[in-house]
């Protein structure tokens, strides 16, 4: 009874404290002015009485985070700031600083817009996680791609001052409506966001004056004078430094735009000379490399150069399906006086350490923090600090922009901080491309400058700058500084810092290379040692084998008769077929031991003749017939033309090329287990060069040890093979015929095999 009595009693109290809130709304409600604070409050209580139904309520403090976690940064806010203009159809916002050299100070932020009506104040820009940019996508008035659509840029103001007073008017009314705002004490942590009011005003104005200033007072940090130079870098890199093509994504042509004009303090870009890109910058590019992926996922890049004479286009292999069309555009530097022209090489090198890098705008805006000075999203700098990129393609070299846009390119969206992309499988397509881009371009570039283009490129030689020279370079640097120049000692002192860590990585690189050149010379003189010890042998050998032949053909001619006259027959039958065993066996010796023979017999002579390829790979190929048919290889080929010949050279050369190709095959056909073996001897003229292949259809060699199959001592075959011929591995072999190549001014590379081969060596010298 007791508990019954208790919950009757609470209901009673409810009852009564429901109607008591009735009577108060009523009362409040029939004023000629009622206070609508009090009515919300009052509502909320009695709502919260329903015995059936629960809500979710927001604490207004939730506000003070979404200023300060959601947009962290103050370049960010006041991008997302502007950004709110842009897509107010403004032409022009002007920022304006009162005491910003301390806190407490004031930012106004005024933009010609179109402004808000109270309805949309209400409605939009009141309204958290609003979506009333969704719908339509684009401005009224320019047909701009909307830049804000999260909500969160009216949250800046909150992370830049403690207070705002938001002033805006559109044309054709004669008032404007002013709302103040109180962050640090309305918006507090435990009171519910439902019953913060600010309070509204009206004010006069002309009535075609249209737009919105945003004064933000009681500002939260100090701006200096370098705070200042990195909102101009802000503004200077909100939209993409090279023009992007006009596209209409409603089906109408879209209205002119008058573009989008920035000033801070009375100051525009063209105020800052320093941040003239175009003047200082952009007219420096040794090159441009551009690429683009159609609708069908197909992956085209082009790079030109006029100072290079270069122009050179390529259509990826690989399908991008996820990207969605889009384009990109990077100018390419090098930081060399012979390509600068109006700068000095420290004032460029600054500009590309301040701004370099690939950047991303969605939806015409910058994306960040792509391309900002410590990302490195496309893994350039990464990948040049390892080696594994050895052309110049790091992220200060590069000047750019990817074109997203939100109708062509659904699958990118940004964070909820409005700092960055999700990091999907389009995201990684996107990084693919434009890095795979940019190595190729840049390798082109080194190419035509006669730069290394890859770690193992056979035969290059690398050309460095002395430490002493480098030195040199950055006094004459420093020296450069003009007298009058009055950025500050602390700027001095960062310059010099800046180019001692340059100074550094370019003495670290030479020490690196030379160290590497000096273990390749021992290794090289290594294998010189070995090759004249193994000289000496091979020539004992030869002739040793040459003195035995006849003797032994004599001896076995015997035993073969002896066996005849054996009368047990099974006893003779069983000797005669082990006779016939080392018969072939003393065959296969005496092949090889001719061929060494001779080919010691042909270095004796030191003169050298212009080599019908034709004639060689003959006789070579009718050299190893036997031995070829008794491994059971199949060996097809064509020499064109017929009469196709070598600039003068020793023919042993020729031959040393071709054993060792075949000595390698023979290995890899063993390994491989193929049933039916195959090797292809080809020949023909490639512009000025006699190109001389060989294939097989072997284990074939990965394509990351193409080029480190010609090192010296580098071998895949350790495992042991009984065949004469063949043996181990060495790592010696391909190396011998890369040298030889080289020396005549050609070269040595694997290439992508034939259809039915798994591997292609190409051995090139001058055509005679």
């Amino acid at each position: 009874m007791a508990g019954g009595s208790y919950c009757a009693t609470k209901r009673l109290e409810k009852k009564l404290k429901q109607l008591e809130i009735q009577s108060k709304i009523a009362a409040e409600a029939s004023k000629d002015s009622p206070d609508y604070a009090l009515i919300e409050r009052l509502s909320g209580e009695l709502v919260d009485l329903d015995p059936e139904r629960v809500r979710f309520s927001v604490d207004a403090g939730h506000i003070q985070r979404l200023g300060f976690e959601l947009v962290a940064k103050q370049d960010t806010a006041l991008s997302e700031l502007i950004k709110n203009s842009y897509d107010a159809d403004a032409t022009h916002v002007s920022l304006t600083f009162t005491g910003r050299g301390e806190e407490g100070g004031t930012l106004v932020i005024t933009d010609d817009g179109v402004g808000m009506t109270l309805d949309v104040i209400r409605t939009a820009w009141m309204r958290i996680a609003t979506e009333s940019k969704v719908g339509t996508r684009h401005s009224e008035k320019f047909n701009r791609t909307y830049a804000g659509r999260k909500g969160i840029g009216r949250f800046a103001v909150q992370r830049l001052g403690k207070n705002l007073v938001l002033e805006t008017s559109v044309a054709g009314a004669d008032e404007g409506i002013r709302v103040t705002f109180d962050w640090d004490n309305e918006f507090t942590p435990g009171r519910s966001l439902g019953t913060v009011f600010n309070s509204i005003e009206t004010f006069s104005k002309e009535v075609e004056a249209h737009g919105t200033t945003l004064k933000i007072l009681d500002l939260r940090d100090a701006w200096k004078d370098a705070a200042i130079q990195r909102v101009w870098k802000a503004v200077l890199l909100l939209q993409p430094p090279f023009p992007i093509s006009l596209v209409s994504d409603v089906g109408s042509a879209p209205k002119l735009d008058p573009g989008f004009r920035v000033t801070i303090d009375g100051n525009a870009l063209s105020d800052v000379p320093e941040m003239s890109i175009e003047k200082t910058f952009l007219s420096n590019a040794l090159a441009t490399i551009s690429g683009t992926i159609d609708e069908k996922g197909v992956a085209r890049v082009n790079v030109v150069s006029k100072t290079l004479g270069l122009n050179e286009d390529l259509v990826l292999e690989n399908r991008f399906l996820l990207t969605g069309e889009l384009s990109f555009t990077t100018k390419y530097f090098l930081y060399d006086n012979e390509y600068l022209v109006g700068i000095n090489q420290r004032a460029a090198g600054q500009m590309g350490r301040q701004f370099g890098g690939v950047r991303i705008y969605r939806n015409g805006f910058r994306v960040l923090p792509y391309g900002e000075p410590n990302d490195d999203w496309l893994k350039l700098d990464y990948d040049t600090a390892r080696r594994s990129v050895l052309v110049v393609a790091s992220n200060r070299n590069l000047f750019g922009h990817v074109e997203l846009s939100e109708t062509r390119n659904i699958l990118f969206e940004e964070t909820a901080s409005r700092e960055g992309l999700m990091e999907n499988d389009a995201f990684a397509e996107l990084q693919e491309f434009v890095h795979g881009a940019v190595v190729w371009a840049a390798q082109n570039i080194a190419s035509v400058r006669g730069r290394k283009t890859s770690a193992h490129q056979p035969g290059f030689e690398s050309i460095l700058r002395k430490p002493s020279a480098i030195i040199a370079d950055l006094k004459e640097k420093l020296k450069s500084k003009p007298e009058d120049d009055d950025q500050g000692q602390e700027d001095d002192e960062d310059t010099v810092l800046e180019e001692l860590e340059e100074l550094a990585e370019e003495v670290k690189k030479y020490e690196e290379t030379v160290e590497e050149k000096n273990r390749a010379s021992m290794e090289y003189e290594q294998m010189l040692r070995l090759l004249a010890s193994l000289g000496l042998s091979v020539s004992v050998f030869g002739h040793e084998i040459i003195g035995a032949q006849d003797a032994m053909k004599a001896r076995l001619q015997l035993l073969k008769r002896a066996i005849a006259k054996l009368e047990n027959s099974q006893v003779g039958e069983s000797i005669e077929a082990n006779f016939g065993e080392l018969e072939a066996s003393s065959a296969r010796i005496f092949d090889v031991g001719g061929y060494v023979s001779g080919l010691v017999s042909s270095t004796e002579s030191r003169e050298l003749d212009s080599l019908s390829v034709k004639g060689g790979v003959e006789r070579f190929k009718g050299q190893f017939k036997d031995y070829l048919q008794k491994q059971n290889v199949l060996v097809s080929g064509n020499v064109d033309p017929i009469g196709l010949r070598t600039l003068p050279m020793h023919k042993s050369e020729l031959d040393s090329v071709l054993l060792n190709f075949l000595t390698n095959s023979i290995k890899s056909l063993h390994l491989s287990k193929v049933d039916e073996r195959k090797i292809a001897i080809n020949a023909k003229r490639e512009g000025r060069f006699a190109v001389l292949s060989f294939e097989d259809n072997g284990l074939g060699i990965p394509t990351d040890r193409w080029d480190r199959v010609f090192d010296a001592f580098y071998t895949t075959t350790f495992s042991a093979d009984e065949d004469v011929l063949s043996g181990p591995g060495t790592g010696l072999g391909l190396k011998i015929v890369s040298d030889i190549a080289i020396n005549y001014g050609g070269y040595a590379r694997v290439v992508d095999a034939s259809e039915g081969f798994s591997c292609k060596i190409e051995f090139a010298v001058p055509a005679g």
